[in-house]
């Protein structure tokens, strides 16, 4: 139970960016989109981003599962490294607002600050402590809520059809 709890985190600090950023599903294929500004260069990247982000996922949960240290790291870092690179692509879509530019390069830091830590780890109980620390700082919390609210009303949620 405890490794299922530390796999959440460990999804809520790496993914968790990019899931307040494409608040996606698998069933996209089954659902309606909704959005002021859906047809933007920003949401457009979202969209386009979701698959990765749940390939992501899915590694970092087998390399834990498999309970080897260097693949979990492997694992994680490599996450860290395509989310840099999709935020940076965020950034440089344009047209978002301030508020939302700075919540998106404090996950920069982020990422940078875990990626110190996840090197320094020397288990995977060492490594989870690493990378759930910081989900627990309210300044994370209020980061990601401000990127999910604005993203709900630019891009829109995906509400499943029946």
């Amino acid at each position: 139970m405890r490794r299922s709890r530390a796999l959440l985190r460990v999804a809520a600090l790496g993914l968790g960016i990019l899931m307040a950023l494409a608040p996606l599903t698998a069933a996209s294929a089954k659902t309606k989109p909704t959005g002021v500004n859906r047809g933007s260069s920003f949401c457009k990247l979202l969209i386009s981003e979701d698959s990765a982000g749940q390939r992501y996922s899915t590694k970092i949960e087998s390399a834990f599962a498999s309970g080897n240290l260097a693949k979990a790291k492997a694992a994680v870092l490599s996450e860290f490294n395509f989310g840099t690179q999709y935020i940076s692509q965020a950034l440089a879509a344009g047209k978002i607002p301030a508020p939302i530019q700075s919540a998106l390069r404090y996950f920069l830091t982020v990422y940078q600050q875990r990626k110190t830590a996840v090197g320094k780890a020397t288990s995977l109980t060492a490594l989870e402590a690493a990378l759930t620390a910081l989900t627990r700082l309210p300044k994370f919390t209020s980061e990601s809520q401000t990127i999910s609210s604005y993203v709900a009303t630019q891009c829109g949620s995906i509400t499943a059809t029946t």
